[in-house]
């Protein structure tokens, strides 16, 4: 278990400026589709931020698996 936790924190020591701009970017979608369901506004884009979540959520995946593989 420990071995696995080295490499993904490995994996993120070398994550980019456009990589966590994208994890904050993800983390702000998944935020706001927990408290969109509150609002009537968001809910006028929920169809919107849920792509958003889930393309920068896959995004951040396959980029965590890249850099595990090293």
């Amino acid at each position: 278990m420990s071995t696995v936790i080295k490499k993904l924190l490995d994996a993120a020591h070398t994550f980019t400026a456009v990589d966590f701009a994208i994890f904050k970017i993800c983390l702000l979608a998944i935020g706001v589709l927990l408290g969109a369901y509150f609002s009537q506004f968001f809910l006028e884009y929920i169809d919107f931020i849920w792509i958003i979540g889930i393309l920068t959520w896959v995004f951040l995946v396959v980029r965590v698996a890249r850099y595990f593989r090293r």
